[in-house]
């Protein structure tokens, strides 16, 4: 076992800060706990379910069975020995690997200490404030490649109409908004990140909707960039050269977080998860970002829903909201 220090904390933001309210209590870390204490377990570090309850200073930490609970007023995590998610404020948080056993403890990959659980439970530590007056929206396909199709519509067309709906909730919301496209014309993924890239002070969301061959599939899941050295929540090899999307990993899942549990909680939908993909479009960005894919087209019951304008202006519109959450959650102190 080695240790590896990590900086003091005054005060620790809760998760619903950044998800669902405005910034209310804290969760302190413990004054002793200034290491974490890493295990290697076959070649990759982890840390224990006791360490980070000590850490992170929840007032109640349970051990049922292969369950673990960490509580506090504001914030209730939980992870399973075996299980590739977790769970925060009952959302759930795709793993970059299982939560594995060891001495009776339950283990998490420093990896996903670092890449998701930090920047969740705590977004206002983040390296640095995130200063942004800019929103890029990348309505996905366009032209001849129309995405997914439904029994009532076109993938191509709902992402449009929901990026202008969502710019309009932005800019009454006092941000300044560009489009990759505003009408129907077919961009290449490289375009998307070039516009993307054009903008400082911005922060960029790409949204798509979904499909499937089974119909029974709904729900909403929303992509960060997987890490350097991860596979992709859907499968693949761990990927370990650098991508310039890797440099905001904790900005892109506090991102992340914000957008989804929030359009969870406005619109009551399938959780299907905060996930990892390398996706062109979050590869080369220099910027925080996601890619939201707002339920699916493929589905007689959600394909109604994502149909109806109304749907879609309440969507956009709580992606707004959570976008002035996070850059309250994350932004300049």
């Amino acid at each position: 076992m080695t240790r590896f220090p990590v900086r003091p904390h005054a005060a620790l933001r809760s998760v619903a800060a950044c998800l669902l309210a405005v910034l209310a209590g804290f969760l302190s870390p413990a004054a002793q706990a200034k290491d974490w204490d890493i295990y290697t377990l076959g070649g990759r570090e982890y840390v224990s379910d006791e360490n980070v309850a000590k850490f992170y200073g929840f007032e109640r930490f349970a051990k049922q069975g292969d369950d673990r609970i960490f509580k506090h007023p504001s914030l209730i995590m939980t992870w399973k020995i075996g299980s590739e998610s977790i769970y925060v404020n009952n959302i759930k948080f795709n793993l970059s690997f299982p939560v594995v056993e060891n001495g009776g403890m339950a283990m998490l990959s420093t990896v996903d200490l670092a890449k998701l659980v930090d920047p969740v439970v705590r977004p206002s530590y983040i390296r640095k404030p995130i200063e942004f007056d800019t929103v890029v929206i990348d309505a996905g396909h366009g032209a001849h490649d129309t995405g997914a199709k439904g029994p009532y519509g076109r993938e191509k067309d709902y992402t449009l109409d929901t990026s202008l709906r969502l710019s309009k909730a932005l800019q009454a919301r006092g941000f300044k908004t560009v489009l990759t496209r505003s009408e129907d014309v077919f961009l290449t993924l490289g375009q998307r990140v070039e516009v993307a890239n054009r903008y400082k002070n911005a922060i960029f969301i790409s949204i798509h909707y979904n499909s499937s061959g089974a119909q029974a599939s709904n729900g909403i899941e929303t992509y960060a960039l997987a890490p350097q050295g991860t596979r992709s929540t859907n499968g693949g090899s761990p990927w370990n050269s650098p991508l310039t999307g890797n440099t905001s990993d904790a900005e892109n899942i506090a991102l992340a977080t914000a957008v989804h549990a929030h359009v969870i909680s406005d619109i009551k939908a399938v959780d299907r998860g905060i996930k990892r993909a390398r996706f062109n479009v979050l590869r080369g960005i220099n910027k925080p970002g996601i890619l939201f894919e707002g339920g699916f087209v493929t589905s007689p019951s959600e394909g109604k829903l994502i149909n109806d304008p109304e749907h879609r202006e309440r969507l956009a519109n709580s992606i707004a909201d959570a976008v002035v959450r996070f850059k309250t959650a994350v932004g300049k102190k």
